[in-house]
């Protein structure tokens, strides 16, 4: 893959894959303003400021906006992630100077219009509301509060707290994106029909009025540990399904293990076929409707997490289930099978990834934003399959230790065992 790479006067980092033979472009700009990065005791702050970035600017309002993006026929979202909100948008590559014109537009001149802000108030507002009678939210919600102490990035959910939504205010949001809405904080990745010189030019034109105010603000957050179990039940009315997230804090993406992680999780439970508890738990057993576990991605102890979707009378068997089968392999009952099921795994969603401009994008991204080498997209996968047995056993014994988890379960009352 040929990789171009160009940073602007400001700070801004830009990556380009040009793909011969396509029209359409896939664009992501990824700024460090996610949960690491937000004002501590402040949960969602940072994804209330950046839905309220796409809802108006200094020059148009939020219809006039969003008709010139419909205008060349593009779509756009604005997301709040652990660790970067990312702008990702899809286009012709001859209308990208227009696209990114329009991106720099919603990143560095919000309006944040009260009529607005108050919109973003209102639908946050309605989505946790919803978010309380959902399982799945609710049980997230509880483990990481079971997890992280109150005052950590992580603490909440993305969407953030509703006491804080409800009082946050136009002028708290311009403050966190004076503060945080960073161009040396930021990257640029874009993948598809476009020759990278002329990218580079058009994002130097688009974003030149991008500045940065002040050195950027330093963050230390205490390392988080378990010492035991921890365990909670939350009752959510009218609910027939129990949803279930075991877990424990991860590690940072810039860690050198984490490539080892990443394999670690896939044979453990990242997949239904691919993974030792999903493929018993689910398929063997019939013990859940769906069982999954995800790594996140940041510079910091982001959530490693087991999610099932369980009948309560099985809720207690499919965790002790899945915690047998994390014993197995702390105790190194795995083999060379499972884990070339896992690499196999992982790297044919990579191949998959390489066939879009989105696909190759995403790829890009995450080596772009932590720094991780001009190689990395051709390095990554011959990295994957270099892990060994031994290295997925260590890092399950330091990682995942059985007996000190988190561990939340939101749903109707349990049975009473006899």
């Amino acid at each position: 893959m040929n990789v171009q790479r160009h940073r602007l006067p400001n700070g801004l980092r830009i990556a380009v894959a040009p793909i011969s033979g396509l029209r359409s472009v896939a664009t992501l700009l990824a700024v460090e303003a996610g949960q690491w990065f937000e004002p501590a005791g402040r949960p969602g702050v940072a994804r209330f400021c950046a839905q309220a970035m796409l809802r108006g600017t200094t020059k148009r309002d939020a219809k006039s906006w969003a008709d010139a993006l419909d205008a060349i026929g593009a779509a756009a979202r604005l997301d709040v992630g652990p660790h970067a909100a990312t702008f990702s948008a899809q286009s012709l590559g001859d209308d990208v100077g227009e696209l990114l014109a329009l991106m720099a537009e919603a990143v560095v001149t919000p309006a944040f219009a009260p009529k607005e802000v108050e919109l973003v108030r209102q639908q946050t507002v309605a989505q946790l509301e919803e978010d309380s009678r959902n399982t799945r939210a609710v049980a997230e919600r509880v483990w990481r509060e079971l997890l992280y102490p109150p005052a950590h990035p992580f603490h909440a959910r993305p969407i953030g707290d509703p006491v804080v939504v409800r009082a946050a205010t136009a002028e708290e949001l311009r403050a966190h994106h004076e503060r945080a809405i960073r161009p040396d904080g930021a990257v640029l990745v874009v993948a598809g029909g476009i020759e990278a010189k002329r990218l580079f030019e058009e994002a130097e034109h688009a974003f030149a009025e991008w500045s940065a105010r002040g050195p950027r603000e330093s963050r230390s957050v205490p390392s988080v540990s378990l010492g035991g179990t921890v365990r909670r039940i939350e009752i959510v009315p009218d609910k027939t399904q129990s949803d279930v997230v075991l877990g424990w804090p991860g590690l940072p993406r810039t860690d050198s293990r984490f490539v080892a992680a990443r394999v670690t999780n896939m044979v453990f439970a990242a997949d239904t076929f691919a993974s030792r508890a999903g493929h018993v738990v689910r398929d063997e057993l019939g013990l859940a409707y769906y069982v999954f576990s995800t790594l996140g991605t940041s510079r910091g102890q982001s959530p490693w997490t087991v999610r099932m979707g369980v009948n309560p009378i099985n809720v207690e068997r499919a965790v002790s289930v899945t915690l047998d089968e994390l014993r197995k392999i702390v105790g190194g009952k795995v083999s060379e099978d499972d884990l070339e099921l896992a690499q196999d795994k992982l790297v044919g969603e990579l191949d998959v990834a390489r066939e879009s401009p989105g696909g190759v994008a995403s790829l890009m991204l995450e080596g772009e934003v932590f720094e991780l080498g001009p190689d990395h997209v051709e390095r990554y996968p011959r990295e994957l399959r270099a892990v060994t047995l031994d290295q997925v056993i260590e890092t399950a014994r330091a990682f995942l230790p059985p007996d000190r988890h988190a561990l939340a379960i939101a749903g109707p009352p349990l049975p009473v065992a006899d």
